[in-house]
């Protein structure tokens, strides 16, 4: 492991120093590529921050449970003895006295239906975050492994083309040299010019898209293009296989993949929501505690210094408890009960439809890695076949029977037979890794992996 950091640091430093192509070049496996872009892609640092945010707001909510101090400055008013007002009605400062209360008032929640239940929907947030967090990884791991593939397929087929280019310009020359001597027709000769220009165009391509794939691998990691070092994809000689059916893939796909694991978990916080609006017909009870100094008459005029005096404030002491019950609240709270089933049961459908979704997926994937392994086999007997048939072809000239022409005709075969193999190859690892990200593990946890590194 700390062999692997110091090549992803080299990597590293070596890309930002900006050194040319030709001044560092290596092999690098894919294994490394996801470390770079784990540890340097974007989209990581955001679900990190993601996941500080749900702390924070669950430890804000805990808090409501804890007591809760603030300095305090209010009035109060008394009841004058020489009053001779109506009991039922009095004036301030006229039928009382207005004074000043200033210290530390304590209020602690002795009864709250809804507080416990902000803070378990908090605390099932962090567990949210945690899984798009990990959904955020798993989805560039897979970027990166598309792009690896699609760099290391444009890489070979680039040099098959570069072969095909070379064969054809040698049966072209070669068409045109028998034309000349008159062994050959017009024909052979506009047929090979036209298959050069064909495989002159397909290379042009493979060129281009040589250059997309390898600045595309180093986007999914996170760098830039710019002074890029010279990546040489690592291939694998054996592919990985299945060693589950497809009901165990369903089965831990239902454990494992994210949008499953989330949508249910957002289905509990709508439960807790539908909760949570229900509690409001409940009432809240409250401790409160004063503790401070008071003027118990504030005088005004010309006397309005008095009231800063020392011999003018007491220290003084309240307690209470406060109790609140809705009475009315104009429906809102039947009506938010109402929008958080309905939030519950849109989650309910949707979880239902990534059920079927990812099902569906998994079954596709199956049946897509079949039918490339039977295109696997089927490329290997077609090269095979090209392979027996370029011997006899090579056979045959050296005895006099077979032209040269024929010969450089099975030789394109042979590496068209080639590319046809590498893209099944390369089409079969993509579909695995694809297949992986669809349930949520890595492609170790359900293969029978005997690949090895050259």
């Amino acid at each position: 492991m700390k062999s692997r950091k110091i090549i992803i640091l080299s990597v590293l430093l070596y890309i930002v120093s900006g050194l040319s192509v030709d001044a560092f070049s290596r092999a690098i496996t894919i294994e490394e590529c996801v470390d770079i872009a784990l540890q340097n892609h974007p989209d990581v640092f955001v679900s990190i921050e993601d996941n500080k945010k749900s702390i924070s707001n669950y430890i804000a909510a805990v808090s409501a449970s804890s007591v809760l101090i603030n300095g305090e400055l209010k009035t109060v008013e008394y009841a004058k003895k020489d009053s001779n007002a109506n009991t039922a009605f009095s004036i301030p400062g006229q039928d009382t006295d207005v004074g000043l209360f200033a210290g530390l008032t304590v209020v602690y929640n002795l009864y709250d239906a809804r507080k416990d239940i902000i803070s378990e929907s908090a605390k099932v947030n962090i567990d949210i975050t945690k899984i798009n967090k990990q959904r955020s990884m798993d989805r560039l791991t897979l970027d990166v492994k598309k792009a690896y593939y699609g760099y290391l397929q444009s890489k070979k087929t680039l040099e098959l083309r570069e072969e095909i280019y070379e064969k054809n310009q040698k049966k072209a020359n070669l068409a045109r040299l028998l034309f000349e001597n008159g062994s050959r027709p017009v024909l052979d000769v506009t047929k090979a010019e036209l298959d050069l220009a064909d495989a002159q165009l397909l290379l042009e391509k493979a060129r281009n898209n040589e250059i997309k794939m390898k600045l595309s691998l180093f986007y999914s990691m996170g760098l830039e293009e710019e002074g890029v070092v010279d990546i040489s994809p690592v291939d694998r000689e054996d592919l990985p296989e299945l060693k589950f059916t497809v009901d165990e893939l369903y089965k831990l796909a239902d454990i494992y993949n994210p949008m499953i694991r989330k949508t249910k978990l957002e289905k509990r916080i709508a439960r807790l929501k539908i909760s949570q609006e229900q509690a409001n017909h409940f009432p809240r009870v409250d401790f409160i505690l004063g503790l401070g100094y008071e003027n118990q008459k504030l005088t005004g005029g010309d006397n309005f210094s008095e009231n800063f005096k020392g011999d003018n404030w007491s220290p003084a002491f309240h307690g209470m408890i406060k109790a609140s019950v809705p009475v009315y609240s104009g429906g809102r709270t039947s009506a938010m009960v109402d929008s958080a089933t309905s939030d519950f049961n849109i989650l309910s459908l949707r979880e239902k439809e990534i059920l079927t979704g990812t099902k569906n997926t998994i079954r596709d994937n199956v049946r897509s890695l079949d039918e490339i392994q039977r295109q696997i086999e089927l490329s290997i007997l077609i090269k095979e076949n090209a392979e027996r048939h370029q011997l006899l072809a090579q056979r045959s000239y050296e005895h006099g029977i077979g032209s040269l022409m024929e010969l450089q005709d099975a030789e394109l075969s042979v590496i068209r037979a080639r590319l046809g193999h590498m893209e099944a190859r390369y089409s079969y690892l993509l579909t695995m890794a694809s297949l992986a990200n669809t349930i949520g593990i890595g492609e170790e946890a359900i293969c029978i992996d005997r690949a090895e590194t050259r």
